[in-house]
């Protein structure tokens, strides 16, 4: 895992400008990052909740696997290192398929601001969670929920699921109901 990420222009393009993930966001530069939906054949997705000791939204549950892209890194790269780094999995047997490019800006804190670009992917994986050996420094914790549960999670302020979701769902369920893509392997 590298200390830097690239820094991009406000259109997603690499500028050549390299720094570290917590500075990109104090000075709130434009950055990529990755956002895995895993889903197992019951039409669930993992979800795991974030380590009390993760500089953002720490204690609350995100979707299956996330992470900056690395200097000189591309997101295919980044979503089989994030899977087998957070969830100590095996890629190798998992196909990830690109579904979008999305735009995020918060101003999370005077000294966290994001303005991410993510590209998100699926994948599909019957997983017995008692065989993953998560990263217990990111994660504290993995649950299989029906995709139904999730998006009402994603509504629910009050659900523990972080509050970035909503505008990322609405395109995610029109990705999978539209395409191939959303048709679970077996």
């Amino acid at each position: 895992m590298s200390d830097l990420i690239d820094v991009l222009t406000s259109t997603g393009l690499r500028t050549g400008e390299t720094i570290s993930r917590k500075e990109a966001h104090r000075l709130g530069k434009y950055h990529r990052a990755i956002h895995l939906y895993l889903f197992n054949s019951k039409k669930e997705i993992l979800l795991q909740k974030r380590a009390s000791t993760v500089d953002q939204d720490p204690d609350v549950f995100t979707i299956s696997v996330l992470g900056h892209v690395d200097a000189g890194e591309f997101s295919s790269a980044t979503v089989k290192r994030e899977v087998e780094e957070e969830l100590g999995i095996d890629t190798s047997q998992l196909k990830f398929d690109f579904l979008f490019s999305f735009f995020q800006e918060a101003f999370v804190s005077e000294t966290y601001i994001e303005r991410q670009f993510s590209d998100v992917y699926v994948a599909y994986a019957d997983l017995d969670l008692d065989f993953i050996k998560f990263d217990h420094s990111e994660v504290s914790e993995i649950k299989f929920v029906p995709f139904e549960s999730f998006l009402e999670m994603v509504s629910d302020k009050s659900s523990g699921l972080a509050p970035v979701y909503k505008d990322e769902c609405r395109d995610l369920v029109y990705f999978l109901g539209k395409s191939s893509v959303g048709k679970v392997r077996a």
